[in-house]
């Protein structure tokens, strides 16, 4: 049964990652038809999506459930990640706009600064040990 394991919680892994693109496929939907002229659901919408699929995405790279804190990736990409990923949002709900380059919005609407963020918290939470660095991720 040890040996099946690793095939099963991939399988199920998989499952979670097509069960995860029809939530958030029927969610950008549903919002998209219900908002016509309030952007804000939809800007915050995106952020959360795409930061819980770097979330999900991160899982089937953390072999070990161990907290073990990576100081410098939380610090050089999870923070600056997290804070561009929140730009939109936030300037969507306040008055304050900060001007921002055409690659901003090429880069923001791809997605994966919020994968980013979500993927990079979640690595940085459980980066292995020295000694346990068998995962090609890392």
């Amino acid at each position: 049964m040890k040996k099946i394991w690793p095939y099963v919680w991939k399988i199920i892994w998989f499952v979670g990652l097509i069960i995860l693109t029809i939530i958030s496929y029927n969610i950008e939907q549903h919002l998209s038809n219900k908002v016509l002229y309030n952007v804000t659901p939809l800007n915050w919408s995106h952020f959360i999506i795409h930061f819980i699929w770097g979330i999900y995405l991160s899982l089937i790279c953390i072999n070990r459930w161990k907290i073990q804190f990576n100081f410098p990736l939380f610090i050089c990409v999870f923070i600056p990640s997290f804070v561009l990923s929140l730009y939109l949002p936030l300037t969507s709900v306040s008055i304050i706009n900060i001007p921002v380059g055409m690659w901003f919005a090429k880069v923001y609407s791809s997605g994966l600064i919020e994968i980013v963020a979500g993927l990079s918290l979640m690595v940085s939470l459980f980066y292995p040990a020295k000694n346990e660095k068998e995962n090609i991720f890392l």
